[in-house]
Parts: structure tokens; sequence; C-alpha cells
């Protein structure tokens, strides 16, 4: 256990580093409002800038965003809070996060009224990329929240810090939520909202599981204490359980729905290229499958291309087949 707190550590554990890290995090404010002040500041901004990114469809911008929120300041405090066996200050933390969760919400509610052409939930990158949560979603975040605990307690791998910004999807996700919330896209707004407790999850998980390892938690705590870290822990554990099923779920619709498109497009360009036309589009709503072809001569036929994909067991409620006639020039 020692080797493996030394090389977490990079060597003995540093009390000033920690001091500093217990004051970034917000598990000791010393000078309240300059604290605060800077955090709710930088939010309110990092807020405005994302929802704006968002609107714009430009990722360069959200990213920018991503480095200017301090929400993850509070995360981490929450997690080192109950490592090193301070339950009050562990809900101070946690409150602290929701409070700023709300306030990203509000404020992202507001920006979206504003915007004149409004966020189209249906069509935006930025949006669709971040109401859809999978497992590599829940990997990522473990792999941020290991970073972020990891660097809190290291003043010597301060490049890292940007980097765990910008994967942590924490602010944008919040950002959608808001606009979701202002378009009437509740479903949007639910998925976007899953995906900030996916990080949020997997960075106390994480969290727990570094500082632990750093020997953090080695400090004999009272009953009490050791109670209500043990709780928190638990409570963890079953969220991080019940995001696995949950995104679990859904990666496997993703997956099944990829492959019935890779099965499709291939039946579908061997029926096109039997009687020489070619796909110009291809669409999948629901239960209902759409196929533009473009050529000249006989048109391929609709109930064809069905008994194929029922063949390759695809079955569809509707197969629909538009035919564009190109003119041939013959010289």
């Amino acid at each position: 256990m020692l080797r493996v707190s030394r090389m977490l550590l990079g060597g003995n554990l540093d009390l000033s580093v920690l001091e500093s890290a217990e004051r970034s995090t917000f598990v000791v404010v010393d000078d309240a409002l300059r604290q605060y002040s800077s955090f709710i500041l930088r939010l309110v901004a990092a807020t405005v800038i994302a929802t704006a990114g968002i609107a714009a469809d430009s990722a360069t911008t959200v990213i920018g965003a991503m480095l200017v929120a301090p929400l993850m300041s509070p995360m981490l405090g929450t997690a080192l809070a109950a490592a090193v066996g301070r339950p009050s200050d562990a809900v101070r933390t946690f409150l602290q996060t929701a409070l700023g969760m709300l306030l990203v919400v509000a404020v992202a509610f507001a920006v979206a009224a504003i915007i004149p052409a409004g966020i189209s939930m249906e069509t935006n990158s930025q949006v669709t990329s971040r109401i859809s949560p999978s497992l590599v979603d829940m990997t990522i975040a473990f792999a941020a929240g290991f970073v972020a605990a990891l660097a809190a307690m290291r003043n010597d791998i301060p490049d890292a810090v940007p980097g765990v910004a910008i994967s942590a999807s924490i602010v944008p996700p919040l950002c959608v939520v808001g606009a979701g919330l202002f378009e009437g896209s509740y479903a949007a707004a639910l998925g976007a909202f899953t995906l900030f407790l996916t990080n949020y999850v997997a960075i106390q998980a994480m969290g727990a599981i570094v500082f632990l390892l750093m020997g953090l938690g080695s400090k004999r705590l009272t009953a009490a204490d050791e109670r209500s870290r043990t709780m928190w822990y638990v409570l963890v554990a079953i969220s991080v359980v019940a995001l696995v099923v949950l995104l679990g779920g859904a990666s496997m619709r993703v997956a099944r729905a990829a492959e019935r498109d890779r099965a499709v497009r291939e039946v579908a360009a061997e029926w096109a290229g039997d009687s020489g036309y070619r796909i110009s589009q291809m669409d999948i709503v629901g239960d209902d499958l759409f196929i533009e072809v473009s050529g000249s001569g006989d048109a391929p036929s609709a109930r064809d291309l069905d008994d194929e994909l029922d063949r390759e067991g695809v079955e569809f409620g509707r197969v629909s087949v538009a035919v564009r006639f190109e003119e041939t020039s013959e010289g």
C-alpha cells in the first residue's frame, strides 16, 4: 500500500500541497468572499461562453468555456473531504456543486432565451453529442477523474489540468439542459443531465479511490465520521452500478442500430448496383426505411429490396424507394 501511495504522490505526502488542494477544492474556505466570488464569476462567464458556443455549433468556443469553468473544484472537494473524514466539508462542497449546477442551468436558460435563432435540439452537433451518453463517456469520465485527483495532490503535473477540464464534460451538458428546457425538448435535457451525472459520479468514484490509495484516509476517525464516509462511498458505488446498467443498455441499442445500418447499406448497395442505379440518399426513421436512387432504365423494385433485407434478418415496417430518372445522351 505504501508503495502505491508513493507512486501516486511521486514520493511522500507533501502537507503544503495537501493544504493547497484543500483550499483550491473549497474543502477549506479561509477567504470566503474571494474564493466564492471567483467561483461564481468564472462559472457565469463559462456558462455564457459555452451556451453561445453551443448555439453557434462551435466546438472551439465550447472548449474555451471548459477551460474557464470551475465546477470541477467543489466536485473534487467532496471526494477529498470524504476521504480525509470531514463530512461537514463534504456536504458543503456537495451543496456548492449542486447550487453551481442550478446556476449554470438558469444562466443557460436565459442565454437561450435571448438568442434570436434559438438552439436546435435535433441538428446542432454540440447538442446531439451530449444527449445520448454511453459507457464510452463513463470510461472517459473515470480517466478524467483519475488525472484530476492526481493533479490535485501533485504540483509537478500542472500541464494535465487543461486536458482534464476539456475531457471531463461538466458545464456544457448543463448548458444543454438549460437550452433544452427553454426549447421544450425535455428528452434532450434529460439526456444531457444524465451525461453530467455520469461525469459527477465517475469523478467521485475515482477521487475516492485515488485519495484513499494515496493514504489520505489513514487518519483515525470518530465512529460517526467513519460511518458518514462509508455511507457516501456506498452511495457512490450504487450510483456507478446503476449508471453502468443504464448506459450499458443505451450502448447496446447504439451498437445494434449501427450494425443494422451497416447491414442495410450493404444490402441496398448490392440491390441498387444490380440494376445499374446508385443510391443518392438513405434514411432510417424509426422502423421505416427511405431510399432514393438515381439512374436510368428499369428502376429497382422496393419489394425486392424488402425481401433481400428479410433474408439478412433486417426487418422494417415500411420500405420506400424514390426513383430519380437521369437522362442519358447517345452519341
